[in-house]
This record gives structure tokens, C-alpha cells and sequence, in this order.
């Protein structure tokens, strides 16, 4: 059976040819001609026989081989030896390689990408109707393939490279497509040696493929959460500033005005925040004058009396005291080296809450465990602001940023998106990390480095 393996492959090029139409390292190829192909690959394999006109013993695959099989037309993605080392670095046996789906609903990712990204999504309709877009990135279409595949908690670790599609304007010099290479951890227990292998495999990976300058920003998206939750202000306040995180502009906006007593002289919110909803409908309706089988336009009357009851509310809800406002402001304001803005984040927070305090506990061991794989930090920042970008991250994240890019310095990150599962189409928690890279990026770095 090894020797019919063995002769398929060099039949295919050899094993780095192989490894190259699979998307596979070096090593993985060489494993099979120990222990033959694995069941994934089957079809995969028996395409690209069936493709050169390779003849194939059916014990190899099974009945696939008695299948007539249809010849993928589609280009093989090139990739440049830079990418292919990048590749070899982050997949190991532990990583299944993976090709996520290419067509995604886009209205999930609407949801989970966040504003940031809405105007550059290629979204078209299908004949049913059913919105849909290219993929603008691997992770979101990673979380499909593992649903799609019936898992619903265990873990699952891929790694994958692919296209993917953002919509730039003619006058940027950005490209409207680029390839990704990265991980995803989904599944099992939410544990920080997940997050440093998942952030550990892509940093060495970087340095590996000759990239000399690579700073790191990391931040924690879980501190600011912690904090409002352990903050005595309001219900109604939290979930707004919880909302607004995700945008710089507006949250400092909403800070401020959440800091100002409320003046309202429109006197229907003050007559319906005495109401419960049953009869607060039946006020609107008679105010708005319309009878009972009648419906507005737009809203429903459902609607339009909730959005008025949440405003009525703020009528008796007192503004953020200074104390709280300039709390909040100056938690978000921490921007340092790892080591130091531990230490001010600690000294804002005493005596709080030990619940925060466990919170930078955690961040501030994640850092240690970091150093401790003799990555350097010296040119790295944490700060508390990191995250308002993408908004399915839910704890610890990071960028690899190349000075040498200028502006356009980052090349890669990721982090935790614990819910992000769970949103796009299932009713269960699952724990997920990943990273990714942009190829060409990298490629550009490496180039621009060495040349200097």
C-alpha cells in the first residue's frame, strides 16, 4: 500500500510539487509516503490523478476511485517561496489545512465586522434573493466550516490561506484582493495557552520568513467590558457604552453627553415613563390617532412606543458622576510598553472591584508567558483603546506592525472571539482564537528590508 502512496506521488511531481497543489508543508507530504494519504485528501488526490491521467489502485481511496471525476478548471493559487515558508511554519499535525468557503451571507458579516468594513464588501443577491458577499476575510468562513461540519464544542485547529475580497477606491493603492495565511483555535476550553500557541506560531512564522523589524500592539477588549459591568452607573448607560465602544468618534461623544443632566420638553416622555408597555401602546396609538386595526407607516407601534419608553427613561436617570466619566477616560487613555502599562492600570483600578482585579491579573500573566518565549517587547504597546476596528473580538488582541510600511504597517493580527460562533448560527458558546496574515504584505516587507 506505501509503495502504491509512494509511486502516486512521485507520479504528481514529487513532494514538493505535491505539497505545493495541496497546500500542505513538506513534512506533511513526507508522512504519507509513511503512512499513506489521510481520508481528507482522498478526493482531493484522486482529482488531480484523474486530472494527469494517473491510473489509481482502488485500495488506495476506497470506491472514490471507481468515481468519474470531474476536472477542476480553476487556477492553483501560486504561492512565492516567502509564502510557502510562512505556510510550513504555522502548519504542523495539530492544524488541519483548510479551504473555508468562498461565498458567505452578508449580512452576518455586516453584523460581526462592524461599520469599519461595510463599505468595502463585495455584496450581491442570489436568484432566491439571499444576500451574499466574498469573503473580506478566512475567520468568519472558518467559524461556517466548522458548524457546517457538525462540530459544536470540540476543538478544532485549522490553518488555511486563501483569497480575499475589500473593496478600495481607484485612488488607493490598496488591492481589492490579497492573500491571508493564518489559524484558527475553535473549540475546548478558553485558555491562555491557546491564545499564546495561536500568537506564538504566527509571530514565528514572521521571523522565520526573514521579516528583521516586527512590533506588537496587543490590547484586551474583556478590561473595558469588566469595568462597566463593575461600575455603579445604570443599566441603560452600560449597554450604550458597551455599543459605542466600537467607534472612537461616537463613544467620546457619548461619554460626554451621558456626563450632562437631561432636559426634555416634550412632555410624551414624560407621561409615558410612568406606563407599562401594554398601556404605553395603547397612549401612543391614541396620540398618534390611529385605531386599533390601524398601523403607521415605517415602525411598528410596538416600535415606536419601546424607542419612546428608552427615552423616558433618561428622564429619571441621573448623568455619570466626574468621578465615574473621568474613570472611564482615563482607563481607555493607557497606551504603554506591556511591563509599564500593566503598572498604571493597576494603579487606576485599586480597589475597584477583584473581579478587574483578576481581569489585569490574567492580562499581566499572558504578557509573562509571552516574554518567557523570548519574544521582545522593547518596541511593543498594550493599550486599552486596541479593538475598535473589527468588532467580533471579545478578550485579547494583537497587530504585527513593520515600520518600514509607514502607515500601512500592520501585516497580520487576531485574537479571542468567543461569541462570534455562536452569532453566525448556532446557540452555543464556543471559544475560539485566530490570526491571520497578509501575504503580500509580508512579502513586501521582507522586500523592502532588504534592500535597505
Amino acid at each position: 500500500m506505501i509503495n502504491e502512496t509512494n509511486k502516486i506521488i512521485d507520479s504528481l511531481g514529487g513532494t514538493g510539487v505535491l505539497a505545493k497543489l495541496l497546500g500542505v508543508n513538506l513534512s506533511a507530504v513526507s508522512n504519507y509516503r509513511k503512512k499513506g494519504f489521510p481520508a481528507r485528501l482522498h478526493y482531493k488526490i484522486a482529482s488531480l490523478c484523474n486530472e494527469k491521467g494517473i491510473s489509481i489502485n482502488e485500495k488506495i481511496f476506497g470506491n472514490i476511485s471507481r468515481i468519474s471525476l470531474p476536472i477542476d478548471s480553476r487556477p492553483i493559487e501560486v504561492l512565492s517561496e516567502t509564502s510557502i515558508n510562512i505556510m510550513e511554519n504555522l502548519v504542523s499535525e495539530e492544524f488541519e489545512l483548510i479551504d473555508p468557503p468562498v461565498l458567505v451571507s452578508a449580512d452576518k458579516v455586516l453584523d460581526r465586522l462592524g461599520e469599519n468594513i461595510a463599505d468595502r464588501l463585495y455584496i450581491f443577491s442570489d436568484p432566491a434573493g439571499t444576500r451574499l458577499c466574498l469573503r473580506p476575510d478566512l475567520t468568519i468562513p472558518t467559524c461556517i466550516h466548522y458548524l457546517n461540519n457538525g462540530f459544536n464544542g470540540e476543538k478544532k485547529n485549522y490553518a488555511y490561506h486563501g483569497k480575499v475580497f475589500q473593496f478600495h477606491s481607484p485612488t488607493s493603492s490598496e488591492p481589492n484582493e490579497f492573500s491571508q495565511a493564518g489559524l484558527e483555535s475553535i473549540g475546548g476550553d478558553s485558555s491562555l495557552d491557546t491564545e499564546i500557541e495561536i500568537f506564538y506560531r504566527t509571530y514565528n512564522s514572521l521571523k522565520k520568513a526573514g521579516i528583521k523589524e516586527l512590533n506588537i500592539s496587543m490590547g484586551d477588549i474583556s478590561l473595558f467590558s469588566v469595568l462597566i459591568d463593575i461600575l455603579d452607573i445604570p443599566v441603560i448607560w452600560k449597554d450604550q457604552l458597551k455599543t459605542k465602544f466600537w467607534n472612537d468618534k461616537n463613544f467620546k461623544l457619548l461619554l460626554d453627553d451621558l456626563s450632562i443632566k437631561k432636559k426634555f420638553d416634550n412632555k410624551l416622555f414624560y407621561k409615558i415613563s410612568d406606563l407599562d408597555q401594554e398601556m404605553a401602546e395603547i397612549f401612543v396609538r391614541d396620540t398618534i390617532g390611529l385605531s386599533e386595526n390601524q398601523s403607521p407607516v415605517g415602525r411598528s407601534i410596538k416600535e415606536i412606543t419601546e424607542r419612546l419608553m428608552k427615552k423616558s427613561q433618561e428622564i429619571n436617570t441621573e448623568p455619570l458622576s466626574k468621578n465615574t466619566s473621568d474613570l472611564i477616560r482615563d482607563f481607555l487613555s493607557i497606551s504603554d510598553n506591556p511591563s509599564d502599562a500593566i503598572k498604571k492600570l493597576k494603579s487606576i483600578s485599586k480597589n475597584i472591584d477583584s473581579k478587574l482585579d483578576t481581569k489585569i491579573d490574567n492580562v499581566s500573566e499572558r504578557i509573562d508567558k509571552i516574554s518567557s518565549l523570548k519574544i521582545d517587547l522593547k518596541n511593543s504597546i498594550f493599550s486599552l483603546e486596541k479593538g475598535r476596528t473589527v468588532e467580533y473580538y471579545t478578550g485579547f488582541l494583537f497587530d504585527y506592525n513593520c515600520p518600514v510600511l509607514g502607515d500601512k504597517a500592520n501585516i497580520g493580527g487576531g485574537g479571542r472571539y468567543d461569541d462570534l460562533i455562536k452569532s453566525v448560527s448556532s446557540n452555543l458558546d464556543v471559544p475560539a482564537v485566530g490570526a491571520a496574515l497578509n501575504l503580500e504584505r509580508v512579502e513586501k516587507v521582507i522586500a523592502m528590508e532588504n534592500s535597505l
